[in-house]
C-alpha cells in the first residue's frame, strides 16, 4: 500500500487529475482499513499528511505557475514598453536637434554670417560661394524670416517662411510667408527654397532702367543675389518709393524695352523682357552664335535698327493690356530708301515692371517679332538665286545656311547682310 501511495504522489505532482481520483480512492481504502483494525494509524496519518502535501503541491504549481509567467509577461510588457518610450524619446530629441539645425542654418543665413550658413546649408541648387554671397546680401539688406516648422520625423519638415527686409520695410508690406518642405540630413539642411519678394525686385529694376540709373543691376533680377544689389536697391530705396505712388505709363515701359533691345541696350532690355522665360540664354557678354536674347539684340545692333512705338491704346483684357504701333527699320531699309515698317503688335506690362505678350505668359520676343520681314524675305531670295557668279551665290548661300539665317537672328547673319547689302539693294530695287 505504501508504495502505492508514494507512486500516486508521484503522478499527483505531475499534476495529473486522473491519479489523484484514484489517490483519494487509496486514501479512502485506507481509512476503511484502519477501522477494520489492518492498517497502522500512524502509517495513514503520514499517507495523508504526504497527500495533501502534493495535492497543495499541485495546486500551487497550477495556481503559482501562472503567476510567475504573469510576472514574466509583466516583466516583457514593461520592457516592451520601457523601448517603446524610450524610441519615442530618441525621436523627439532627434526632431528637436533637426529643429536646431534650422534655425542655427537660417539665423546665420540671414544675419550675414555667411561662413556658417555655408556650412549648415548643403543645397543641390546653390553652391557653397552663391549661399556665402547671398547670405552677404541678407545681411546687407535687413533679410529677416520667421519660422514655424512642424516636424514629421526623418528630418523632413513643413515649415512657413514670413520674409521681410528693409525694402519690405519701406513699403509697410506684410508677408503671410509661403510654406516650404525643409530636410535636414546628418547635422546640415539639404532642402530649403529661400523666399524671396520677385515683384520687388522687378519693379526696382524697372525704376532704375527708366530712370537711366540701371547700371550694376544686371545680375540682381532674380536669384542668388549678391551684396552689391542690396548697395545699389539701399541708395536707390528712397527714390523708388516716392515712384511707387504714381506708377509709370505701362506705355513708357514698352517703349523703354524696345528702344533698349534694338538700340544694343542689352542689359535692360534682357532684364525687361525675359522674367517669364528664364531658359532664354541672357548673357550679354558671352557673344552667343545661337538664337538667344542676346544674340538678337546684338543683330539688331550691328544692322543699327532703330524702333519707335507709338499710338499705345489699353485693351478692354486688363488695365496693362496694350495694343501699340511699332516702326521699324534698319540698314536694309535705308539701303533701299524704304520706309519703316509698321505694324501693331499687343503686350502685357505686369506690375509696371516688365514686358510680356499680351496675356503675361510668354515673352513678346518669341513669336510675331517685330521686323521687317519683306526686306528679310528679300535677303534670303538673293541668298539663294542672286545676280552674283555661281561660285559667289555657292558661298553665300553656303554661309546663309551655315549661321541658320532663315529663322536665326546672330551677329554672322548681320555681318553677312553688310557685307552684301550693296549687291543685295541693287537686285531687290530691280526685283522688287
Amino acid at each position: 500500500m505504501t508504495n502505492d501511495w508514494q507512486k500516486s504522489a508521484t503522478v499527483a505532482h505531475g499534476r495529473d487529475a486522473t491519479a489523484l481520483i484514484h489517490l483519494w480512492l487509496t486514501i479512502k481504502g485506507g481509512r476503511n482499513m484502519i477501522e477494520k483494525g489492518s492498517f497502522n494509524r500512524f502509517g495513514y496519518l503520514a499517507a495523508v499528511s504526504l497527500v495533501l502535501l502534493v495535492v497543495l503541491g499541485a495546486c500551487g504549481s497550477e495556481s503559482g505557475q501562472p503567476d510567475r509567467r504573469s510576472a514574466a509577461n509583466q516583466d516583457t510588457a514593461s520592457t516592451s514598453s520601457t523601448t517603446e518610450a524610450d524610441s519615442t524619446t530618441s525621436s523627439d530629441a532627434q526632431v528637436e536637434e533637426d529643429l536646431e539645425t534650422i534655425e542655427s542654418a537660417v539665423a546665420a543665413f540671414y544675419s550675414g554670417d555667411s561662413g556658417r550658413a555655408a556650412e549648415l546649408f548643403e543645397l543641390t541648387d546653390r553652391t557653397d560661394d552663391e549661399i556665402r554671397a547671398e547670405s552677404a546680401y541678407q545681411g546687407a539688406i535687413g533679410g529677416r524670416l520667421t519660422l514655424t516648422c512642424n516636424g514629421s520625423g526623418g528630418g523632413m519638415f513643413s515649415c512657413r517662411v514670413p520674409y521681410h527686409n528693409t525694402i519690405t520695410d519701406a513699403i509697410a508690406y506684410v508677408d503671410q510667408g509661403d510654406t516650404i518642405g525643409v530636410t535636414v540630413e546628418n547635422g546640415v539642411v539639404t532642402q530649403f527654397a529661400f523666399p524671396e519678394h520677385s515683384w520687388i525686385v522687378l519693379q526696382m529694376g524697372s525704376f532704375l532702367a527708366l530712370s537711366d540709373r540701371f547700371d550694376g543691376y544686371e545680375e540682381c533680377g532674380f536669384g542668388p543675389f549678391s551684396e552689391s544689389c542690396a548697395v545699389i536697391q539701399l541708395e536707390n530705396l528712397d527714390a523708388w518709393v516716392d515712384w511707387r505712388k504714381t506708377p509709370p505709363d505701362p506705355a513708357s515701359v514698352v517703349e523703354v524695352t524696345l528702344e533698349s533691345w534694338y538700340g544694343g541696350g542689352c542689359e535692360v532690355a534682357v532684364f525687361l523682357s525675359v522674367s517669364v522665360h528664364f531658359d532664354d540664354d541672357t548673357d550679354c557678354e558671352s557673344g552667343a552664335s545661337g538664337p538667344s536674347p542676346a544674340a538678337t539684340i546684338e543683330y539688331e545692333h550691328l544692322l543699327g535698327a532703330e524702333v519707335t512705338v507709338e499710338k499705345c491704346e489699353r485693351l478692354e483684357t486688363g488695365a496693362n493690356d496694350l495694343s501699340c504701333e511699332v516702326h521699324y527699320a534698319n540698314a536694309m531699309n535705308r539701303a533701299v530708301d524704304k520706309p519703316p515698317a509698321v505694324m501693331t503688335r499687343e503686350f502685357t506690362v505686369p506690375d509696371s515692371a516688365f514686358v510680356t505678350a499680351l496675356g503675361g505668359e510668354s515673352t513678346w520676343y518669341h513669336d510675331n517679332y517685330p521686323e521687317d520681314s519683306e526686306l528679310s524675305a528679300s535677303f534670303k531670295r538673293f541668298a539663294e538665286e542672286g545676280d552674283l557668279k555661281k561660285e559667289e551665290v555657292r558661298e553665300l548661300r553656303a554661309a546663309y545656311d551655315e549661321a541658320g539665317c532663315a529663322t536665326a537672328r546672330t551677329h554672322q547673319c548681320a555681318n553677312l547682310i553688310l557685307d552684301n547689302i550693296n549687291d543685295w539693294a541693287a537686285w531687290h530695287l530691280k526685283n522688287a
